[in-house]
């Protein structure tokens, strides 16, 4: 497999009134875009918390259409994924760095499958021995 794997920050900014347009040229013609069940966890996650109301709505079928439009590229939590992701966080915290469970999976997800993190948080993912990439930077 290659392509790359759209963290959260990357998918949520194509459901914004008017996205970045470096990250809209990282979209458009793509078909190597993969997303992990976590980011829809993470995703899912936020729009509940919001008030019923006309931006949740909206919100949510923003996300149903992007989920529409990506349905066979959604990478389910694997065991190998998840074992990988525990390998890649208990290395970092013998070094001495906190790293988030969802950033853990989302490397680990990475890993298993070559692919290639698309995040505007990059120092997230630093020293855990994954290809990451920041969209908001592309030229």
């Amino acid at each position: 497999m290659s392509g790359f794997l759209l963290d959260t920050n990357t998918l949520s900014e194509m459901t914004r009134d008017a996205p970045d347009p470096r990250v809209i040229a990282f979209f458009v013609g793509r078909v190597d875009l993969w997303i992990p069940a976590i980011v829809l966890h993470e995703l899912e996650f936020g729009i509940q918390l919001l008030p019923a109301g006309r931006r949740r709505e909206r919100l949510r079928r923003v996300l149903a259409d992007i989920i529409g439009e990506h349905e066979e590229r959604i990478l389910p939590l694997e065991r190998d994924a998840a074992e990988r992701a525990a390998e890649l966080r208990a290395r970092a915290q013998q070094a001495g760095r906190v790293v988030d469970v969802g950033d853990a999976l989302v490397a680990g997800t990475a890993s298993v499958h070559a692919l290639t993190i698309a995040t505007r948080n990059v120092g997230d993912f630093a020293g855990l021995g994954v290809d990451v990439l920041n969209p908001w930077e592309r030229p």
